[in-house]
């Protein structure tokens, strides 16, 4: 019976050393990849496109909607600087973020022509109280999930936010905060 104790004490005893072994492994890797994320620049994360839509470089399908306020909106409107952000009616990060993408088009140079928000509606989905708070700062165009824009952005998500000049996207994330600030025209 000693013998099979003194075993099995053998065996747990170098269970434990192999396990040690094995997180100090881990806990080297761990303290690589820190090191390699500190060497990425600050602003490099920051610039990273969003998923939810074509990538940056990305040419614009042709697309005419008209806007809440009865303008023809369409590719050949994107001339200058655009910011674009994309809402659902019925996602709640879209209702949080509304506001803040509204405050941030009121300080767009260019006013409304140059910031332009897709509201997506379906159904039952009443778009007023959205619209409301986009239409302060920026064209709204209201669509439903396969409408126009949408489709011309190759938007697969909510909230998503772009930058668009001359017809092609410049920039694009899933967080506002993340996009370069057009410049003072």
């Amino acid at each position: 019976m000693t013998t099979f104790l003194t075993a099995l004490v053998v065996v747990v005893g170098i269970v434990g050393v192999l396990n040690l072994l094995l997180l100090f492994g881990v806990i080297r890797r761990l303290k690589e990849h820190d090191q390699a994320i500190a060497k990425i620049p600050q602003g490099a994360m920051q610039s990273l496109p969003a998923d939810s839509m074509r990538a940056p470089g990305s040419e614009v399908d042709e697309f005419t909607a008209v806007s809440t306020d009865d303008v023809a909106v369409g590719k050949e409107s994107l001339t200058g600087e655009t910011v674009i952000g994309f809402f659902s009616v019925s996602c709640p990060p879209c209702v949080e973020n509304a506001p803040k993408f509204a405050a941030r088009a009121a300080g767009v140079p260019g006013g409304k022509d140059s910031v332009l928000a897709i509201v997506v509606a379906e159904g039952d989905d009443d778009p007023s109280e959205m619209v409301g708070v986009l239409g302060a700062g920026a064209r709204v165009v209201v669509e439903d999930y396969a409408g126009p824009i949408a489709t011309a952005f190759g938007v697969t998500a909510f909230p998503t936010y772009a930058v668009v000049e001359a017809g092609k996207i410049t920039a694009s994330a899933i967080d506002m905060s993340m996009l370069p600030v057009p410049a003072p025209a």
